[in-house]
């Protein structure tokens, strides 16, 4: 931890202490990249009430030239945000349970990192089951950023609108490394902090330009098939994939409640575990 990072705890724990002393809150949680160990010398302080009752407007305050957000938060969402975590239900034939929980996806990183303060320490707000339950929703999650973002590259790169594609490739790499750190455990905290949570696990490179045919996709094929199956292992026997068709490029794996799918686009086609292992040996041709 940072000395930035050090100073901010120390405050957080003078504003908890103060807050459950007072009554004003039952509990209270830190959250976000501080509450993992992450803050810099202009960060704010992330702090949430669990509050019975009528919700009280909270202002933000500085203490010790450091601004300390404050929240207020009924304990029954946190309990419908819980709830969330203890299932993956989504199936392919019904996306509304996964529409709801990708719109909860800030809240959901917010209680995957949240500390609650009791007896001078910070604990951690989830059990070990839940917090496996956040990694497969945002694995989930970035897997369906890539899909999108995948889309838009190969319509990008069909019609040669090189600035464009440059821009989403960018954005692809970092959807990417997101994906490889949830799949690794870690809270999908934003952009800035994917260096730190990534550390030295390799970083995917796309470059359409350099290659004339579909390989230039490749990497995105391996990188979401791999992160997938850190969090859902399949040990089927390797059976041969079926072939999606032309083009090559776009098609990515999905997992859901009731199987895998390979997608492209709003076309998804069901495929057992032992063909994605398969499917990603052709495209792993290369060694990499």
């Amino acid at each position: 931890m940072n000395p930035s990072a050090r100073l901010r705890r120390e405050i957080a724990d003078r504003v908890a202490q103060a807050l459950v002393a007072s009554g004003q809150a039952r509990e209270v949680w830190l959250e976000g990249a501080l509450a993992c160990g992450f803050a810099h010398a202009a960060s704010d302080i992330d702090l949430r009430g669990i509050v019975d009752g009528d919700l009280p407007t909270w202002e933000s305050r500085i203490v010790d030239g450091v601004r300390v957000d404050l929240q207020a938060t009924a304990p029954q969402r946190v309990e419908e945000l819980r709830h969330l975590l203890r299932s993956f239900g989504v199936r392919r034939d019904d996306l509304g349970s996964f529409r709801r929980v990708r719109a909860s996806m800030h809240d959901l990183m917010c209680l995957r990192t949240a500390l609650s303060y009791g007896s001078g320490r910070w604990y951690p707000v989830l059990v070990p089951e839940e917090r496996q339950g956040y990694r497969r929703w945002a694995v989930a999650d970035q897997a369906e950023v890539a899909a999108s973002l995948a889309e838009d590259l190969t319509g990008l790169v069909e019609d040669g609108l090189a600035e464009s594609v440059g821009v989403v490739c960018r954005k692809l790499e970092s959807c990417l490394t997101a994906l490889g750190c949830a799949a690794a455990g870690h809270p999908v905290l934003g952009d800035k902090w994917l260096p730190l949570l990534a550390g030295a696990q390799p970083r995917p490179s796309i470059d359409p330009a350099r290659a004339e045919t579909w390989e230039w996709f490749r990497p995105v094929q391996r990188a979401v098939t791999r992160a997938l199956l850190d969090c859902w292992p399949v040990d089927d026997p390797l059976q041969k994939p079926p072939s999606p068709g032309a083009p090559d490029a776009g098609w990515l794996p999905q997992r859901y409640a009731d199987g895998w799918f390979l997608r492209r686009g709003d076309v998804h086609i069901p495929i057992t575990g032992g063909q994605l292992l398969g499917w990603l040996s052709t495209v792993s041709t290369d060694g990499a």
